[in-house]
């Protein structure tokens, strides 16, 4: 399987993994062939990507650290939790305890896989998948930490929720392109104020974890908001939650811009490094992060391309990836193909990752099915 781009789906596609909205209900089931009017359908709901099956990628999974159920029900609870939360101004702390439990057991239980980004969200469940995606970057950080459990349920129940006090903002003020007015900037501090007041009026609901909502703004240097608190004066939690959650905004396609590449984030999130955030919790967080999702096809410093098998905890840059052409980029066809680990290789690295392959998938596709086997990896 691999990701692909909405804009670059061609009729007879096999969808990869099933598609859900915001409320939990299947738009388009796994195995389904894809067409023009699907792919229109699917940008107007705002996925800006599917998981296909390709004859030369049929064999790769997507690991990931959470399960696929656990996504969905995650996303469906976390709108339950929010739109109840606006209307009569208390938070469901059952259904987010549950949830965090269930992440928590997930992440701890699959504490020997990397983060790999690959859940598939919509713009109408942008929001919730944030934060749960947020909550579980987190929680991998904790661990870390080494928390201890209570330590990383608490944690995890403010990262969670974090974001509860957007509720409490104009959409068009969040999703806003540029440079916010001064009132607007002011109506978006409000979320991180408005989240910490509905928080810390749960009784069952560490103060602590309170203070991620309220304090995942705070910049290191001091220019955050809503206090321009400097370094340690910001709660470790948060401090945690800010790392998080910026990747993930990187990282997650908006309507006003697209996503950044895992690569390019984590460039980014260097440079902000010590300055906008926590630089020992970056440094700890990106052991964690795969630079190369499984699926990826990557150009490889030989020329070659390559698509990525699995990827290897200890070396998360160096990936274990399927040689599929040479440095001419010919395709090799499937009797010839090669796996390597490109930690034994020396001298031999990723480039890049192709993430607008301009029609290259197509020909190795082409190449594979006139092999008339697909290669086991």
């Amino acid at each position: 399987m691999r990701r692909l781009p909405v804009s670059k789906l061609q009729s007879g596609m096999i969808l990869g993994k099933s598609l859900y909205s915001a409320n939990g209900s299947v738009l388009l089931s796994a195995g389904s062939e894809l067409n023009p009017a699907y792919a229109k359908r699917l940008q107007a709901l705002g996925f800006p990507t599917i998981i296909i099956i390709d004859s030369f990628c049929r064999d790769i999974e997507f690991p990931d650290i959470v399960s696929d159920s656990t996504r969905i029900d995650g996303i469906v609870t976390l709108r339950r939790v929010f739109e109840e939360a606006k209307k009569y101004q208390k938070i469901n702390t059952k259904l987010v305890k549950d949830l965090v439990n269930r992440l928590t057991d997930e992440i701890l239980q699959n504490r020997q896989l990397l983060f790999e980004f690959c859940d598939i969200r919509s713009y109408d469940s942008y929001l919730y998948a944030h934060c749960l995606n947020v909550c579980i970057l987190s929680l991998r950080i904790g661990l870390a930490l080494n928390y201890n459990e209570v330590q990383l349920r608490d944690l995890g129940v403010g990262a969670v929720m974090h974001d509860i006090g957007s509720m409490y903002v104009d959409p068009k003020v969040v999703e806003k392109p540029g440079r916010l007015s001064p009132e607007e900037f002011n109506q978006m501090q409000q979320h991180s104020i408005k989240g910490f007041n509905l928080l810390r009026d749960q009784k069952d609901v560490n103060l602590l974890a309170a203070h991620v909502a309220f304090q995942h703004h705070e910049r290191i240097d001091g220019t955050g908001y809503p206090r321009a608190l400097k370094n340690t004066d910001i709660c470790e939690f948060a401090r945690i939650a800010a790392v998080a959650d910026l990747f993930d905004a990187l990282t997650s396609e908006r309507k006003h811009r697209k996503a950044y590449s895992t690569r390019e984030a984590i460039e980014l999130m260097k440079e902000e490094a010590g300055l906008k955030i926590d630089s020992s919790l970056t440094e700890l967080f990106l052991l964690n992060i795969a630079l190369f999702a499984a699926g990826s096809l990557v150009e490889l410093s030989s020329g070659e391309i390559g698509l990525v098998v699995c990827n290897r905890r200890i070396h998360p840059d160096k990936p274990v990836v399927k040689i599929l052409t040479d440095s001419n980029k010919s395709p090799a066809g499937p009797k010839h193909v090669q796996e390597i680990e490109l930690v034994k290789e020396t001298g031999l690295s990723i480039v890049r990752e192709l993430q607008d392959d301009g029609g290259f998938a197509d020909k190795l596709g082409v190449v594979y099915n006139q092999g008339k086997k697909v290669v086991n990896s």
